[in-house]
């Protein structure tokens, strides 16, 4: 199931989601609501898609929402198979209600009226022959992983899934990048500035510094300590004789960093960003915005992003009239607990129109 844009997606049973329809995508989307309203939940649910439902990647939502403690730090034998089990029911968190039992639950992610490119997730149970002996197999949980019309990846959510989450999740193996909500950890800062760094999407990330300070001449990691591994990205200005700590020009800088690195590491592929106006100044928002059209056109990434701020909407819009590529605005709102996509208040629709923007 390889990565393409999306023109259209749909989701059925996942968190929030009982069931949601998006047309009429474009190469860059925001999507737009109150809290609450399942705007983390869409792009991890595009976030499991691109990936085919890697159990890395489900595992991973889970623990960065603390829905269950990480398995990552577990001793066998030490902990016993029904402390395991007991932990993985933590996995009813990505079904739609939550509900207590796992079995017959099942979530389908995809674009509209595509079978051969959906994925299917679905908890049942397996049963488990012992070879070594005549008495009857045991029931335990297991996850159906199907792609497309690949045959289904059966994981049983017993001690091997939590041996198989041991298996590291390579960041250079993906084209697709999702970015939380409090930006790139400094594991994938340190790896996607070395996937680009000495090369032309240095450049890039170069002249996204640039829209906030157009002093910057240069931008590189080092060592934080002589001792330790851990880098930060330092700059070069050009009325500063010695480089400085990026973070020291303002927070909105390092936010950029994290975007432009994340944008530039999609190429080909799918960049999600949460909360994208985090730390950045209204009066940069359009600069932002053409900076993330133009580079998505040239590098072939389709955007996902979403904010709650309307000095946002505003600046995707300018920067949206000005692009030959198509911007689609997504609202979500919850009506009487189940989620959907609405349409913009009259107010919101005219600023819409007047951008000459589509929405969603």
């Amino acid at each position: 199931m390889a990565t393409k844009m999306l023109s259209s997606f749909e989701i059925r049973g996942f968190r929030a989601f009982d069931h949601l329809k998006l047309t009429g995508l474009g190469r860059v989307n925001l999507i737009v609501g109150k809290n609450n309203v399942g705007k983390s939940s869409l792009l991890e649910a595009l976030w499991v898609y691109v990936n085919q439902g890697s159990p890395n990647v489900l595992w991973s939502l889970l623990a960065d929402r603390n829905e269950s403690e990480s398995l990552s730090s577990l001793r066998f034998p030490e902990r016993t198979a029904e402390e395991i089990g007991s932990q993985l029911l933590a996995m009813r968190y990505l079904f739609h209600g939550r509900r207590e039992s796992l079995v017959k639950q099942m979530f389908s992610l995809g674009p509209i009226d595509n079978e051969k490119d959906r994925l299917e997730v679905q908890c049942s149970t397996i049963t488990i022959t012992d070879i070594d002996t005549s008495e009857g197999g045991e029931d335990v949980l297991a996850l159906f992983i199907k792609a497309g019309k690949e045959s289904p990846l059966v994981v049983r959510l017993d001690r091997s899934f939590a041996r198989r989450l041991r298996e590291p999740f390579s960041l250079q193996e993906k084209k697709n990048v999702f970015v939380s909500a409090n930006g790139l950890s400094s594991v994938e800062i340190n790896q996607y500035w070395d996937n680009v760094a000495l090369g032309a999407l240095e450049n890039d990330v170069l002249e996204s510094l640039r829209i906030i300070d157009p002093r910057i001449e240069r931008v590189t990691l080092v060592a934080k300590l002589k001792s330790s591994r851990e880098r930060i990205p330092i700059v070069k200005i050009s009325d500063f004789d010695q480089p400085l700590p990026l973070r020291s020009l303002g927070e909105g800088m390092n936010r950029i960093f994290g975007i432009a690195l994340a944008l530039v590491n999609a190429k080909g592929g799918i960049l999600l960003m949460d909360e994208i106006e985090s730390g950045l100044h209204y009066s940069i928002q359009e600069n932002v915005w053409d900076f993330i059209f133009q580079t998505a056109k040239r590098l072939d990434i389709q955007v996902f992003a979403t904010t709650h701020s309307w000095d946002c909407v505003t600046g995707f819009a300018q920067a949206a009239n000005k692009s030959v590529e198509k911007g689609a605005l997504i609202r979500l709102e919850n009506k009487k607990g189940k989620i959907a996509v609405i349409p913009f208040d009259e107010k919101e629709l005219a600023i819409a129109a007047r951008e000459q923007i589509e929405v969603r």
